[in-house]
């Protein structure tokens, strides 16, 4: 699924899929041992749709016939069909997220490396005075140290943000500025210290 129209549906998908696991968590106040059996029930689901559905595309094909996915749970469900299959399929369409987002990551690694880059930018612009919002993420290659700038209009008196992590993903130092200039003048010292260090 590419472009933008693929994005669309999927992101209405998963808005979807999240109202239907949403609509489960009601249960664990009302109906402790209820909420328990859907629980393992859309795990069951879950189970099946990691050896099932490796794409978004499968994923949105179960949602429209759930009947073969269904047969994987050794009773009929307690509660509705779509409910348990929807939240089975937010879940699988996270992993699924979270796995597409690594071999991205890896490849822009890979073609950073290959092109002889210091530096590779993993989300975001590639200039922070680029942002008008949300975050610049840059891992410096021989260290593997992290930077991300973060840029919040809506944070107050300091909207620009400067985070440093280190190879293991453990923060280290940050800042918050009032200042784009002062801003995007620090990121840039950062990354000379990085560099040199």
């Amino acid at each position: 699924m590419h472009g933008g129209a693929g994005r669309e549906v999927e992101a209405a998908a998963q808005a979807r899929w999240r109202a239907a696991e949403d609509r489960l968590y009601p249960m664990a106040m009302s109906d402790p041992d209820g909420y328990r059996r859907a629980l393992e029930a859309v795990q069951v689901l879950v189970d099946e749709l990691r050896r099932t559905a490796s794409t978004f595309d499968e994923l949105l094909a179960v949602e429209a016939d759930p009947t073969p996915l269904l047969a994987a749970l050794p009773a009929g469900p307690a509660l509705s069909p779509d409910l348990l299959v929807q939240a089975a399929c937010g879940s699988r369409g996270r992993e699924l997220g979270v796995a597409r987002e690594g071999a991205r990551r890896a490849a822009a690694v890979a073609a950073a490396r290959a092109e002889g880059r210091a530096w590779v930018v993993l989300e975001g612009p590639e200039r922070i005075g680029e942002l008008v919002g949300g975050r610049t993420v840059a891992t410096h290659l021989s260290t593997g140290r992290t930077l991300m700038a973060v840029l919040d209009p809506y944070s107050g008196a300091d909207p620009f943000g400067l985070q440093e992590f280190d190879a293991d993903g453990e923060p280290g130092r940050d800042r918050m500025l009032a200042d784009r200039d002062e801003w995007v003048t620090e990121w840039d010292r950062w990354r000379t210290e990085i560099e040199s260090s």
